[in-house]
């Protein structure tokens, strides 16, 4: 038996809704990166550096997650070609052109566009595939060239993400303006 403290722990004092981590529908977003790793390749030959975004617009989706797998170094020139491109797209998003280390993309608004993408080529036994289809982001907004789009979520029937439930929104201050525009880090550091 463990103690839990001194008065008793009361469920009815917490936020007991549970989110379903879905992925986003089709549309343009308002992200922030709010935790990043460098981990191995699964050869062990290269580096994939995994980042989680918070969605902080639309208001619907605020707090929503994204995942993100960034090829930083790859035996495939190709692969780790493509890998550095988009680091240094999501670099030039939030305004930082030069990082030694991924907390410095860390709570600094972009704006992106996300869209379903398409399922792996590697299939099962049963022929489907290893890994289906996901939401991916398939372009940066670059705050240098002006006119961010609003965000915004597309609804269609060919969209199937287009039901994904949206998240409660959060309580905790963003780092954007209404326009997209990035504000300074958060001083307190990582949200819990």
């Amino acid at each position: 038996m463990a103690r839990i403290g001194e008065s008793p722990f009361r469920a009815t004092d917490h936020d007991t809704e549970q989110r379903d981590f879905e992925g986003l529908p089709d549309g343009i977003y308002v992200f922030e990166t709010i935790e990043s790793k460098l981990d191995d390749t699964k050869d062990g030959k290269g580096k994939i550096l995994k980042m989680t975004l918070s969605a902080l617009e639309p208001e619907a989706f605020k707090g929503r997650r994204h995942w993100l797998n960034i090829n930083i170094q790859n035996g495939n020139p190709q692969a780790q070609e493509i890998g550095q491109k988009e680091l240094a797209a999501l670099c030039r998003a939030v305004g930082v052109l030069e990082i030694k280390d991924s907390e410095e993309l860390h709570f600094k608004a972009f704006t992106a566009k996300v869209a379903m993408g398409k399922p792996s080529k590697d299939l099962n036994a049963d022929k489907t595939p290893k890994y289906p289809a996901r939401p991916e982001i398939k372009r940066y907004f670059f705050p240098d060239e002006g006119d961010l789009p609003a965000a915004d979520v597309v609804g269609s029937a060919s969209n199937d993400n287009a039901g994904a439930r949206a998240a409660p929104a959060s309580t905790a201050a963003t780092s954007t303006t209404s326009s997209g525009a990035p504000k300074a880090n958060r001083p307190w550091g990582k949200k819990t």
